[in-house]
């Protein structure tokens, strides 16, 4: 059985278990960088943070309501994130999950990608990239006060403005929305203005700037036509969807993605998956696997737990003083084994994660 299989099963597994009924699965891409040129996985590519260094790619999916992951994947380093998503597709194809919606990044989208899935009988709720013809819409939507009471859409973490219209990509109809956060826009905005200032700085001290800051700079001063263009889509996402959703739904189902990036921060953080001491490409793969099935067991736990509110780093925080006492009757040899609990919040725990474990505990 190979680690595809194993996948499958586990996650059909807790479906049952769980009770679990997915509408819609959350989709992303993370690197992990190397320090080494061994590892055959670890190539040169593109990444959100610049860095020139080797690394691999690992693709997620997971719940959108809760956030249980469905499989993952290992990828070369220099495959394009948008590349990534037919073997994804493939794979649910394979495992006969359909009918359901699947959310991903603007880096992920392609025009192949959005027809693939359709094709294969899933909803696309997608972001696409600001290209030329997109920026054109947008222009027009800036011709209206997009920024007003009757386009606002409050999420719990952030606000949006939001218009909707119809829209059509390669032949597959479907609606657009154009969302602008205007706290986004001016966080980056100032950013922008800082590292000019300081581009300004260096360049009166005969100093290289960064080569995507001299578009802004004309001689010694500052080139006001590249800066305003470039202030022109700040803070602007857009939203693509095959089906017809109220504003709201489709902002809300898209930004929820945000859950994987917390899935790959407790990845890479708590459990440590980007601390690879390996470099032989099975070893490699064996290490993030098991990384995954960590994780796995962590969102399960956190599932149990939603009610309480009780993250599943805390939980495991406070289990720590519990401890197992093992007895033997000297006279007929008998053992026992009690899982011993010091406190009312360590029992809450165990009788969210299975009641039957409280049986086996003594206070």
């Amino acid at each position: 059985m190979d680690g595809d299989q194993v996948q499958e099963r586990i996650f059909s597994r807790l479906k049952e278990a769980l009770t679990l009924s997915p509408s819609g699965y959350l989709y992303d891409i993370t690197n992990i960088y190397f320090y080494g040129v061994c590892c055959p996985l670890a190539k040169k590519g593109q990444n959100a943070e610049g860095r020139n260094q080797p690394q691999i790619q690992i693709g997620l999916a997971i719940t959108k309501e809760d956030g249980i992951p469905l499989f993952h994947k290992v990828f070369e380093g220099n495959i394009f994130d948008s590349k990534t998503l037919p073997d994804i597709l493939l794979h649910l194809k394979q495992h006969q999950i359909k009918t359901v919606c699947m959310v991903w990044d603007r880096g992920v989208s392609s025009k192949l990608n959005i027809r693939e899935a359709k094709g294969m009988g899933f909803e696309v709720l997608c972001g696409l990239a600001l290209q030329t013809g997109l920026k054109k819409v947008v222009d027009k939507v800036w011709e209206e006060d997009i920024v007003s009471l009757k386009y606002r859409v409050r999420l719990r973490s952030a606000t949006f403005y939001v218009k909707k219209q119809r829209h059509e990509v390669e032949g597959l109809r479907g609606h657009l929305a154009v969302c602008v956060n205007e706290k986004q826009r001016q966080a980056i905005r100032e950013r922008r203005y800082d590292e000019i200032d300081q581009a300004l700085k260096l360049l009166q001290e005969k100093k290289t700037i960064k080569a995507g800051l001299r578009k802004y700079i004309k001689g010694n001063k500052i080139n006001q036509g590249a800066l305003q263009l470039a202030e022109r889509y700040d803070g602007v996402s857009v939203i693509f969807f095959t089906q017809n959703l109220r504003a709201e739904e489709m902002v809300k189902g898209y930004f929820g993605k945000d859950r994987l990036e917390k899935s790959f921060w407790c990845l890479k953080s708590f459990l440590e998956m980007d601390k690879v001491r390996f470099w032989l490409a099975n070893r490699v793969r064996g290490h993030i696997f098991i990384c995954y099935l960590a994780y796995l067991l962590l969102s399960v736990l956190e599932y149990r737990l939603k009610e309480s509110g009780m993250s599943a780093a805390d939980a495991l925080e406070t289990m720590e003083s519990m401890y197992k006492v093992y007895l033997t009757d000297p006279k007929s040899k008998n053992k026992f084994v009690k899982t011993v609990t010091l406190s009312k919040k360590q029992e809450e725990i165990l009788k969210k994660v299975n009641p039957l474990l409280l049986s086996k505990c003594s206070v």
